[in-house]
């Protein structure tokens, strides 16, 4: 026996209803008292329950925003799965038309006056509208006849925004404006290409803590400072600079730390730093820093940086590309340095290590691809092992 599920009605007053969601899918069997659908009306939701027990056979209406008679049929209940539901309809999306009630007949020759004409809006656009304060004969519907969605209450709300909205003007520092110069001409005159790459970081947290516990107390950017120094002596061409339309290599690295202020971004210069020692590069990174932040560098302290190191690990930024800053021809963005699992070359064993995504942007007039590869594939051999170049 085929059971017709209807559009309740819910109030007195309910003459539509929309269908907010289906608790059971085509096919399924439901016990009766058990909440089949979901439906809005004017005021509130409703979780219908299932009249009868049988099979979800047909459903013909799908939840949407489009309301639906109360009394009409939107499934069909079959007492077993396999019996042909009877009447079979047609699902359809749209509602189906309503005949508007007939106006009032004029009494003692005066003329009827003209029923108020009725705003059509779903509960949702009217429970945003109220919320919000929204009087709704403002708003225009673009739903089916006029009709007003959620979506566009969201969209009257927008526009009056856009309409009373204010803005405070940044004071754009010195330092920002000589930065956004320079970037912007790194960026348009620069023809950049990137590669980026993990590098396991166990070994050189080991060392890390070691050190510290002999009161020697480094960071991750101090160990990747004196690395990439040593590394660089092999690759001269990550120290070079294009001036005037040379390529100048030097004989001494440079490398400059990015350091993040208030009002801009400054680049301090480590100079000659691949004849300092550890000890010595922290020594250095800790005062350039503390000078940047409190504008106290030196003119020359801020000069020929060649190679330049930017790190946003500690903001938990995996991976970034950052712009030249020329007349030096790369920079490498650093990482977050992150647990990851992994699996040995032979894919039998796994194990957790503290993995670090980095970035280098190059300058192609200067340095080619295969260049730039074997100095991140000796990079990363380098700070995988440590041991490699001495502290």
């Amino acid at each position: 026996m085929t059971h017709e599920i209807i559009m309740p009605k819910l109030g007195e007053t309910m003459e539509e209803g929309y269908l907010i969601s289906w608790k059971k899918n085509v096919g399924d069997k439901v016990q009766k008292g058990e909440v089949l659908f979901e439906v809005m009306s004017d005021k509130t939701n409703f979780e219908v329950e299932a009249s009868e027990s049988g099979y979800l056979r047909q459903i013909l209406f799908q939840p949407s925003d489009q309301p639906i008679p109360v009394t009409t049929v939107i499934a069909y209940l079959t007492d077993t799965p396999e019996e042909p539901v009877e009447e079979k309809k047609e699902a359809v999306s749209a509602r189906p038309e309503i005949p508007a009630p007939e106006p009032p007949t004029a009494r003692n020759t005066e003329p009827a006056a003209p029923p108020a004409e009725r705003i059509r809006i779903s509960p949702r656009a009217r429970k945003l509208a109220l919320e919000k304060g929204v009087e709704i004969s403002a708003i225009t519907g673009s739903g089916p006849e006029g009709r007003i969605e959620e979506k566009d209450v969201l969209n009257y709300l927008q526009a009056r925004q856009a309409a009373t909205a204010s803005y405070q003007v940044h004071p754009w520092s010195p330092i920002r404006k000589i930065a956004a110069e320079r970037l912007s001409l790194s960026k348009k005159t620069i023809p950049h290409y990137y590669l980026q790459g993990s590098i396991v970081m166990d070994q050189i947290a080991r060392l890390k803590e070691e050190l510290k516990k002999a009161q020697k107390d480094y960071t991750y950017t101090d160990f990747l400072i004196f690395y990439c120094s040593r590394v660089i002596r092999e690759f001269p061409l990550l120290n070079a600079a294009l001036v005037d339309q040379e390529i100048r290599l030097y004989p001494s690295v440079n490398i400059g730390l990015a350091v993040a202020l208030e009002d801009g971004l400054v680049v301090p210069v480590l100079k000659a730093v691949d004849t300092m020692s550890l000890e010595q590069i922290a020594s250095q990174v800790k005062s350039l820093t503390a000078r940047a932040r409190n504008n106290q560098l030196k003119k020359e302290e801020t000069e020929e940086a060649r190679f330049v190191i930017s790190n946003l690990g500690m903001y938990q930024v995996e991976n970034f590309q950052p712009i030249i800053n020329p007349p030096g021809v790369a920079i490498m963005g650093v990482g977050a340095i992150t647990p990851r699992v992994m699996v040995s070359e032979q894919g039998s064993a796994t194990a957790i290590s503290l993995v670090m995504k980095i970035s280098l942007s190059l300058d192609h007039r200067v340095i080619d691809g295969a260049y730039a590869g074997r100095f991140f594939f000796r990079l990363k051999t380098v700070l995988q092992q440590p041991g490699l170049l001495a502290v």
